[in-house]
């Protein structure tokens, strides 16, 4: 099953890559819009499962790839349990959403995660982590998964819906392989790709340091609104 989660829009790249995209074998469609990306996954598990599927192919609705996507990623995964296409951030510094290390912590500034910029250029490697714009995936980690935890891809405290799928999926024993070769982009008010990271970087120098302060930037502007909304709620107590 082709599984599609989606928020509001969809791209119209996105449309033409999925008309375009060479299917492999038998294929259903499971597309769900939802405010919540992790129900809508979550939804989307109970599709596949109830429909016999035996692998899932998640692609995100603003992910732009080649005809060829679906026939790789179906060679990738013989003898093994979750491939991911590369893609990349839209946001600088633009870094490839794969991760050399992740671990959770109690509380969401308590978790590790290590990102993999550099990462081979030939060959499948493994990764601790992906987001889940081109995955293809056994239906029987879904399955293995959900008996283990009751859940999905609810959310661990500091990671998204698709990193904490990953964290659930490994602890089952499972592992997650990326393929190089397969490079796809990312739809914002520009495509985003493997080029666009390697241009910042060239650029910029230390995308750690710039990383660091965007998310302290935004850590700011989120606290900003939290007060403004509160003091907001003040002013206006008891008013009808």
């Amino acid at each position: 099953m082709i599984a599609i989660p989606c928020m509001d829009a969809v791209a119209t790249d996105f449309c033409q890559s999925l008309v375009n995209m060479r299917y492999v074998g038998e294929v259903q469609f499971g597309f769900t819009e939802c405010s919540l990306i992790y129900h809508a996954r979550t939804q989307l598990c109970r599709m596949a499962m109830e429909a016999g599927a035996d692998y899932v192919l998640w692609l995100d609705s603003d992910v732009i790839f080649k005809p060829n996507l679906m026939e790789d990623l179906m060679t990738d995964i013989q003898g093994r349990d979750m491939v991911t296409a590369i893609y990349h951030m839209r946001r600088p510094p633009f870094r490839p959403v794969i991760w050399k290390k992740i671990k959770p912590g109690i509380l969401p500034g308590m978790c590790e995660i290590e990102p993999y910029d550099d990462y081979p250029a030939d060959g499948l490697f493994e990764v601790e982590a992906c987001g889940f714009g081109a995955v293809l995936m056994k239906t029987e980690v879904i399955k293995d998964v959900a008996e283990t935890f009751h859940e999905t891809f609810g959310p661990i405290p500091g990671f998204g819906e698709d990193l904490s799928f990953c964290v659930r999926a490994r602890t089952c024993g499972y592992k997650i392989h990326a393929d190089p070769k397969l490079q796809i982009g990312h739809k914002g008010s520009m495509i985003i790709n493997q080029d666009t990271f390697r241009a910042f970087r060239a650029k910029v120098g230390d995308i750690d340091r710039i990383d660091q302060n965007m998310k302290k930037d935004e850590t700011e502007r989120r606290n900003d609104n939290a007060e403004r909304v509160q003091a907001g709620a003040e002013d206006h107590d008891g008013s009808v």
